[in-house]
C-alpha cells in the first residue's frame, strides 16, 4: 500500500489548423498550422477564398475576436479588446464584415464589424440571441434565440424591418441553426441539450424540419447543397449524403479534440480547431 499509479492528463494547446479537401470524395490531405503557442483559439471561419481568417480567444479574459492571414503568416489582428465576451465569428459572403454573438449590451446578442475593427453594430434585440449563419447573398441572416431562429436583414435596425421566426416543433428541442444552403433553400444545424441529438435541417420552402442524423454537431454545407461536413463529438468529421441519408468519417483523430469544421466557397480547403492533450502516466511511493 506505499505505491500509487495515476494519470496525468494536460491540454497543452489549442490551435488552428487547415488542410486541404476534395469535394468529391471528403478525403483531408496537406494540413497547416495556422497559430501555434499555448493561447487557445476556437470556431475559425474562412473568407470565401480562405486568404483571411476570422476566430477568438478563449483565453481569459474570454471572448476576443482576432483577423489573421489564410497561410498562417502574419501577425493577428485583434478587432475587440474589452470585457465583452464574443464568439463564434462568421465572415459575410463578399468579406466586408463579420458576424459574431456578444455579451457586451448584456444578454448575448448578434453584431456585426468590419475586419478593420470599426464600425461595430448590433444586430438582435432579443435577450439572448446565439450562433448565426448569413444567407448566400448576405442579404439576411437567420439567427438562434430564445423564441426560436430569427431571419432578418443585419442592414436594417432591428425595430425597422419585420423579423421573420421560423416555427418551433416542441418535440424536437430548439433549433440552433449553423449555416445557410449555397442554394439557399435549407438551414442546417443541431437542437438543444436535453433532446435527443443529431444534425436537423429545416426547409425555408416547406417549413418543416427534417433530423437526418442521430448524432453530431457544427454542420457546414458543401457547394452542391446536397453534401454536409460535420463534427462528430471530438474525433474527426463526417461526410452526410441529404437525399440518400448515407453518412461516412473522412477523417479520425486518435487522440486529438477537433473542433468545428468550416470551408471556403469552393470547399477546397477546411478550417478547423485543433486541442492536443498530452497524457502520462506516474508512479508515486508514499514515505
Amino acid at each position: 500500500g506505499r505505491q500509487v499509479v495515476y494519470s496525468a492528463i494536460v491540454t497543452t494547446s489549442q490551435n488552428i489548423q487547415k488542410a486541404a479537401f476534395d469535394p468529391a470524395t471528403g478525403a483531408l490531405s496537406d494540413f497547416v498550422w495556422l497559430t501555434s503557442g499555448t493561447r487557445r483559439w476556437a470556431n475559425a471561419d474562412p473568407t470565401a477564398d480562405g486568404s483571411r481568417v476570422t476566430l477568438y480567444s478563449q483565453d481569459r479574459p474570454e471572448g476576443d475576436l482576432y483577423v489573421i492571414r489564410g497561410d498562417g503568416s502574419g501577425l493577428a489582428q485583434q478587432l475587440t479588446s474589452d470585457s465583452a465576451i464574443d464568439r463564434v465569428p462568421r465572415w459575410s459572403p463578399d468579406g466586408s464584415r463579420i458576424l459574431y454573438f456578444s455579451s457586451r449590451s448584456g444578454a448575448h446578442e448578434v453584431w456585426t464589424i468590419h475586419p478593420d475593427g470599426s464600425d461595430n453594430r448590433q444586430v438582435t434585440f432579443t435577450s439572448g440571441t446565439g450562433i448565426a449563419a448569413w444567407s448566400p447573398d448576405g442579404s439576411r441572416i437567420a439567427a438562434s434565440a430564445p423564441g426560436g431562429v430569427a431571419i432578418l436583414d443585419p442592414s436594417r435596425p432591428w425595430d425597422a424591418q419585420e423579423v421573420e421566426w421560423l416555427p418551433v416543433d416542441s418535440a424536437m428541442g430548439r433549433f440552433t441553426v449553423n449555416d445557410w444552403s449555397p442554394d439557399g433553400s435549407t438551414l442546417a444545424g443541431t437542437i438543444d441539450y436535453g433532446h435527443t441529438p443529431g444534425i436537423v435541417l429545416y426547409s425555408l420552402d416547406t417549413r418543416t424540419y427534417e433530423r437526418v442524423t442521430d448524432f453530431g454537431e457544427w454542420p457546414v454545407w458543401l457547394p452542391d447543397s446536397r453534401r454536409i461536413l460535420f463534427g462528430s463529438g471530438g474525433p474527426g468529421f463526417q461526410l452526410l449524403d441529404t437525399r440518400t441519408g448515407d453518412v461516412g468519417q473522412v477523417y479520425s483523430s486518435d487522440w486529438d479534440i477537433i473542433g468545428p469544421p468550416r470551408l471556403t466557397r469552393d470547399a477546397r480547403q477546411v478550417f478547423y480547431s485543433r486541442r492536443v492533450t498530452d497524457g502520462d502516466v506516474w508512479l508515486v511511493t508514499l514515505r
